[in-house]
């Protein structure tokens, strides 16, 4: 029975999570008050607060968990998260964590962990499992067959409980119960609890339940869709051929379309947002209102570029390079604005970390607008014999670069506070911060050094 306390704790608490974020970006004192919050959060929300905030916070968070927790607390992060995290780790942390693993664990996080631990894992096993481990690892993660448990028991429909439960004390661990006929053929399933619970001469047909059965090469995300929530089922049987082999927990199955629940659960959108079947003739309405928007940035874009006509009929190659500039700086910033909004859509960006992502994104932007705009320098040194024309370049793609890693964060971040959808407004806005940023610098520059 629990406290009135733990019942508190049961649930999500959104609140204190925004308040430990809020606390962990702040300065070293405040961090201790944020770990003392930790036991109060649920394995979910810590793996919240992990995907909130950036690397080098989340490896003191991991170091401040329970070790019994950590396991726990992967299975709520998103794969790539995990992935991260798991790579991050120093050999000391990659052991501890091992440690705590079970066969279970390594088959859900095979493809993301590093060969070093599926060995050693592999190794804390018996012969046996192992050889079921190697089995499971065969398939990919999405398929059925690489969550397949073998630990089960079938059984004919007139065999009564007091056989059946016989059969699970012998056997030992015994995770479903599948009623079968002579054919093999699947008929239902038994809850392990029902056995022990009801008379001993009931037969197992009077109390199985009716289950479908999986291929051993199924989609895990398409056994979901088949699933009733009222059948309340734990695990559902597996079919390999004609015969029955194995069972998947219904658990690994909600687990596997993780990434799937989240991106559709998105919260507090405007009310005006456009979703996949709008009427069309709203969701027409809602664009046309952003394209006349976007025309008229268009005609804002033309006009400083008209305001440099003089150096423009002066100097050709800058015409010529225009498209360049106003094209690197579209791209970053459309890379910057999909990580954002789906951040906003993950409830990861807050008003709290908001800097920490806009740092990292222009760390992005910095080393890839340098790395390119040398590149392409390089080449437009070559091609026009001119110097003074390879550094107005670089120079334009390294500040317009900075300007669309910077813009692309924090344009959606503003659009969702003032309730409109940045999924479609962003771009218009972020395409012209990039297009006006990039001409004024590279026309300006072209203008000042080439054509006076």
């Amino acid at each position: 029975m629990t406290t009135e306390n733990e019942n508190i704790t049961q649930e999500r608490n959104p609140e204190l999570v925004s308040s430990v974020v809020s606390l962990l970006v702040t300065m070293e004192p405040e961090r201790e008050v944020a770990y003392s919050e930790f036991e109060m959060l649920l394995d979910e929300d810590i793996a919240q607060v992990i995907e909130s905030i950036p690397l080098d916070l989340r490896l003191l968070v991991w170091n401040v968990l329970p070790v019994s927790r950590f396991w726990d607390v992967l299975y709520s992060l998103q794969e790539d998260t995990a992935k991260n995290l798991i790579d991050s780790l120093d050999d000391k942390g990659r052991q501890t964590l091992q440690s705590q693993a079970d066969s279970a664990d390594l088959v859900l996080f095979a493809d993301i962990m590093p060969t070093s631990m599926i060995d050693a894992i592999l190794l804390d096993q018996e012969d046996e499992v192992v050889e079921e481990l190697q089995q499971a690892l065969s398939y990919d993660d999405e398929q059925v067959g690489r969550h397949l448990n073998s630990s089960i028991l079938r059984v004919r429909p007139r065999v009564s409980l007091n056989s059946v439960a016989q059969r699970i004390r012998k056997k030992g661990d015994v995770k479903a119960v599948f009623v079968v006929n002579d054919s093999s053929e699947l008929l239902g399933t038994i809850p392990l609890h029902v056995i022990f619970e009801q008379q001993n001469d009931v037969k197992a047909e009077a109390v199985m339940l009716p289950c479908f059965e999986c291929d051993h090469l199924d989609d895990v995300t398409s056994i979901i869709a088949r699933l009733d929530p009222e059948d309340n089922l734990a695990w559902l049987p597996v079919r390999r051929n004609t015969k029955i082999v194995g069972a998947i927990p219904v658990s690994v199955l909600l687990w596997g379309v993780q990434e799937y629940v989240l991106q559709a659960s998105i919260q507090e959108t405007p009310s005006t947002e456009e979703d996949l079947f709008t009427p069309v003739s709203s969701a027409a309405k809602l664009r046309a209102v952003w394209l006349c928007i976007n025309l008229v940035t268009a005609f804002f874009a033309s006009f400083v570029i008209g305001y440099f006509e003089t150096a423009l009929q002066q100097v050709v190659a800058l015409a010529i390079l225009m498209p360049v500039v106003a094209s690197m700086g579209g791209i970053a910033g459309s890379q910057t604005l999909a990580v954002a909004l789906r951040g906003l859509a993950l409830n990861h960006i807050t008003s709290d970390n908001i800097k920490l992502i806009m740092q990292k994104e222009i760390h992005i932007a910095a080393i890839n607008s340098a790395l390119l705009g040398v590149i392409i320098a390089l080449v437009v040194m070559y091609w026009f014999d001119s110097v003074a024309l390879g550094l107005i370049i670089f120079v334009s793609i390294f500040i317009n670069g900075l300007a669309a890693a910077s813009s692309g964060t924090f344009i959606p971040f503003l659009l969702k506070k003032v309730n409109i959808d940045p999924a479609i407004s962003g771009s218009v806005i972020l395409t012209t911060v990039t297009d006006v940023v990039g001409f004024v610098i590279f026309l300006g520059l072209g203008s000042f050094i080439l054509a006076s």
